[in-house]
């Protein structure tokens, strides 16, 4: 088996470096061209953002497709759209019923009344109800409202129904007749929304109408006071005399003519579309209503309209670019001081701008290819750019070690050739760390959650983009910067010619490499550390394991918001002051037969009210039996229908529970009705499992009563609890087929089945760090973390499997062997994890929960991924690890062997300093891997000359299958430096 992958993996890799040792030669040779061809591919790509749109609709992005919510969802959109849009305020002060707290509440309601765009008003906007008590019986003077308390006693309130005291035709006209009002339901109702009536009112007065009203002076209609108010406080006599908070609630309704042209929108916090007109009347209201200028100190107000979830949700990762330029910055910094040494010609500003602008073509490229092809972009997709620029600096950090790890006899090829061998090199090193990432991104675009599926898609398209750029663009620009260096041309000014420039001595140092091989190597490897390293790594592993127990499943939208928004405030305070209210359903019929199905309607009541989560349920069938009676006739069912809608009774449920094929009318029989529905609520439900069961167990019930034409079940809450019932599902399935691919192409590359197997280990329990990791830090199974950790996948192999595959590559024992793996290779890991944090490390300070999950999540990879790469698995490697492979340098090619005159001197004095600089991040994470820069800087460590070179028998070559490429007509002149 071990000879079967090594050969196999010989020829891949072979074949792999011949080719971009012969793309870098033709790029060094004409760089414009390469430069320009990737300008000219990124122009043309972007093309497709003309087809750029931002999907901020929480269905479209977090339900699962094809889940039974989103068949609910359109049915209810096509069969039984709502025109109602609930706007929502909360106060909040000592007392919500001392008299200043009440003037700011009317002040409130006049700001609203007030709120004008250019083209609506309050008035012309707002849903409307008849105003039954102010009709009938005439409205109280103000003189007397002053005097006495305004409490329930008219014969219609309640004890009397005048649709059955009255003849039909009268009663209809009656109600024709009626005062239409806006509907806005607040404390206010108890005072008439009345300034003068309630600055007349002391605080005695006050709570005097608060306990003994109960009709509202606006409608008419039953008040329960209590309704309005949380944290009630009452005397020994049951009255209440304060209150924390109280609410306030505003309704709009939606321009329906306006549905079908362009003055009409989706809004996103509700999923439904709404007229534009009635949006932007919505935004200014939000303006105004935030202004505090004139609110009391003592008073906080809370908002959450219509429309606030899409606006604020959106913004608030558009606003967190600003940790993006902040990234930038300190990245560029950094490359720059790894890219270069320090002095006048050897730093390399401007490559290193020109190699962060390799993630800014990549981005523009994977943006305008997913575009052009309809691939939704989401608030998670806000991530990609931090996600490329940590991978675009190990790309170009992995490049820039083959340069330097170039020997002597190879520095004095020219350039084009150094280009070549250089990428030949660097270019498997990126491949393989490319092809992992893009394997796990693809795996994640399986999933059934359109968010999920559309960040992996632009990510593996963004991750293929900055590996082109990086071997294409950036290489073509290390050429021209090479070529100003060897003509000592400044660094930033290059147009300055610096005569008899030389290199000061401490710009040659590498502090980082001497750390590692001849401190940490040696200390690491001693008996006692190996033993402590075993012990702390299965202590992790134990306690990282009891930590994961704490690792719950739940997802809520409300995560999205910014948690300094207003938004988000709202919610809290909601969840603080009302909590007993959980979630409402609704249960649609459609294409049925209403007078036949009753009975079974009258099931449904008793079978809903059974099921131990659900907490109410009003049917209009229920109302309407009892309504009738004994008067009840099924022949008559639709005059009775009718008749029963427009009564005292049966009103609320006109509008809200049913659709008709016309127009209902009050003295005609109701027309054939095209849908209904009944409502129920369920109570509040403590973990995520207890929400999806209630779920299922609601639309078992359904079913079960089998009716006759279609039956579904609808609640806006069942978006997210189908999300909860598939994500820890799709999380395992993405992490066990990432792990598997990524298996089995380390193990094609290692060539070592016990090595792959230390890998797969190393990655695994990097994993569950990161998920015990993830409970301490109060995140949970969602959307978000579920694309972290198979991300992580694609990043924490890159550790352990450079590490292991060093290893592989020298020979003597496993404690020598692994000694010069860690002094070699450690370096270039340890900067690649760094950069990748620096990448990510501002967005810690981001509000949003896409941002501030990414960081935790791959603080925990870096910091878990980095132990288990450069301390575990070195200290495992040296304990049980695998034989050596056999491995062999070749020299460059012969026929290229002449030497630059012109630039020797500065080669050998700039280019091939023994001491390696410190940083490029994963090279030798695979140029050593990679064969001779690896091998020859561990001899360097284990005090061996420094062209020293390990040769093997050819009866050893054929051992590891190895040593073929000698007799390959097909590669003549392939630098052979032994990897794999």
């Amino acid at each position: 088996m071990g000879n079967f992958l090594g050969r196999v993996s010989a020829r891949l890799l072979s074949l792999m470096e011949l080719g971009f040792y012969h793309y870098g030669r033709i790029i060094a040779k004409v760089p414009a061209f390469f430069i320009i061809l990737c300008l000219v591919v990124t122009g043309l790509c972007s093309l497709g953002l003309t087809k750029f749109k931002e999907e901020t609709n929480p269905f479209k992005l977090w339900t699962p497709e094809g889940s039974e919510f989103l068949q609910s969802q359109e049915w209810q959109q096509t069969n039984f759209p709502s025109d109602v849009r609930f706007n929502m305020g909360i106060y909040e002060a000592d007392n919500v019923l001392n008299k200043s707290v009440i003037m700011e509440m009317l002040r409130v309601h006049q700001v609203v009344v007030n709120t004008t765009t250019a083209n609506a008003t309050w008035p012309s906007l707002c849903a409307r109800i008849p105003a039954i008590r102010f009709a009938f019986i005439g409205r109280k003077k103000r003189e007397t409202m002053k005097r006495q308390p305004r409490q329930a006693g008219s014969s219609i309130d309640g004890q009397l129904d005048w649709s059955k005291l009255l003849p039909r035709e009268d009663y209809c006209q009656f109600l024709n007749s009626l005062e239409e009002v806006c509907m806005e339901n607040s404390l206010l109702e108890v005072f008439d929304y009345d300034e003068e009536y309630i600055t007349s009112l002391t605080q005695e007065e006050i709570l005097q109408q608060v306990n003994e009203v109960e009709n509202s002076a606006v409608t008419g209609l039953p008040l329960n006071v209590s309704q309005f108010l949380a944290d009630i406080k009452r005397d020994n006599a049951g009255k209440i005399i304060g209150a924390s908070a109280a609410t306030h609630t505003w309704f709009t309704r939606i321009n329906k003519l306006d549905n079908n042209n362009d003055d009409f929108m989706d809004d996103a916090g509700t999923g439904t579309r709404v007229d534009v007109t009635t949006f932007q009347w919505e935004q200014k209201m939000i303006q105004n209503l935030l202004n505090d200028t004139e609110r009391p100190p003592d008073v906080q107000f809370y908002l959450m309209a219509a429309s606030s979830f899409g606006t604020v949700s959106g913004d608030s990762i558009r606003g967190d670019v600003q940790y993006l330029t902040l990234g930038f910055g300190v990245v560029f910094v950094y490359v720059v001081v790894m890219l270069g040494r320090c002095n006048a010609v050897e730093s390399r500003p401007l490559l290193s701008l020109l190699g962060l602008s390799c993630v800014g073509l990549a981005i523009v490229l994977s943006y305008g290819l997913c575009s052009a092809f309809g691939v939704l972009y989401g608030p998670v997709n806000s991530i990609l750019p931090f996600l490329l620029l940590g991978l675009g600096i190990d790309d170009m950090f992995v490049i820039m070690e083959a340069w330097r790890g170039l020997k002597t006899s190879e520095q004095h090829l020219e350039l084009s050739e150094r280009v070549g061998l250089t990428l030949g090199r660097a270019g498997v090193a990126i491949t393989v760390t490319s092809l992992t990432d893009f394997l796990a991104f693809a795996v994640g675009s399986t999933t059934t959650l359109p968010a999920l599926r559309s960040f992996c898609l632009y990510c593996a398209v963004g991750v293929a983009s900055v590996y082109f750029f990086q071997a294409t663009f950036f290489v073509a620009w290390l050429s021209i910067d090479q070529r100003r260096i060897e003509d000592s041309r400044h660094s930033v000014l290059w147009c300055w010619k610096i005569s008899g420039w030389t290199p000061n001595t401490c710009s040659q140092q590498d502090l980082c490499y001497s750390f590692f091989s001849q401190i940490y190597a040696r200390v690491l490897l001693l008996p006692p550390v190996r033993v402590i390293v075993l012990v702390v790594t299965a202590l992790l592993f134990g306690v990282s394991v009891w930590g994961m127990t704490g690792l719950r499943q739940e997802f809520d939208p409300v995560w999205f918001l910014p948690q300094d928004s207003y938004l988000f405030r709202y919610f809290e305070k909601q969840r603080e002051y009302y909590p007993s209210s959980g979630e409402k359903g609704l249960v649609y019929l459609g294409n049925v037969s209403l007078v036949e199905e009753l009975p079974r309607l009258q099931r449904l009541t008793k079978d809903l009210s059974a099921i131990e989560d659900v907490a109410e349920v009003e049917n209009w069938a229920d109302a309407f039996t009892s309504y009738w009676g004994d008067e009840y006739d099924p022949d008559q069912f639709s005059d009775q229908l009718s008749r029963f809608l427009f009564s005292t009774v049966g009103a609320k449920y006109r509008s809200r529970n049913f659709r008709f094929s016309s127009e209902l009318n009050c003295t005609d029989p109701a027309p054939p009705v095209t849908a209904s529905s009944v409502e129920f609520q369920y109570h509040v439900m403590e973990s995520s499992q207890e929400e999806v069961n209630a779920m299922e167990d609601v639309r078992g019930a359904v079913g079960a009563i089998n009716f006759s034409g279609e039956s579904l079940v609808w609640s806006r809450a069942y978006g997210s609890w189908e999300t909860n019932k598939v994500i820890e599902e799709e999380l395992w399935r993405n992490l066990g087929v990432a792990l598997a691919v990524v298996a089995a192409a380390t193990l094609v590359l290692l060539a070592s089945v016990s090595a792959a197997a230390m890998v797969v280990a190393c990655v695994l329990l990097t994993l569950i760090d990161v998920a015990a990791l993830m409970a301490w830090w109060d995140l949970t199974i969602d959307t978000v973390s579920c694309i972290d950790l198979v991300l992580a996948v694609g990043l924490c192999v890159d550790y352990a499997a450079h590490v292991a595959h060093t290893f592989l590559t020298h020979t003597g024992s496993r404690s020598e062997r692994a000694a010069a793996t860690v002094s070699t290779i450690g370096p270039p890991v340890l900067s690649g994890g760094f950069s990748t944090f620096l990448a990510f490390v501002f967005l810690a300070g981001s509000t949003s929960h896409v941002f501030t999950s990414f960081f935790k999540i791959f603080f925990g990879v870096s910091l878990y991924g980095l132990y288990h790469g450069l301390v575990f698995l070195p200290v495992l490697l040296s304990l049980i690890g695998p034989d050596s492979h056999a491995t062999t340098l070749s020299q460059p090619p012969p026929h290229k062997s002449h030497t630059n005159t012109k630039n020797n001197d500065k080669l050998n004095n700039n280019e091939n300093n023994n001491s390696t600089h410190p940083t490029q991040q994963k090279t030798a994470m695979m140029t050593n891997e990679s064969g001779s820069n690896g091998v020859e800087r561990g001899q360097a460590v284990m005090n061996k000359e420094d062209e020293a070179v390990f040769t093997l028998s050819q009866e050893q070559e054929q051992e590891h299958g190895l040593g073929y490429e000698r007799d390959n007509p097909a590669l003549p002149n392939t630098p052979d430096d032994g990897r794999f």
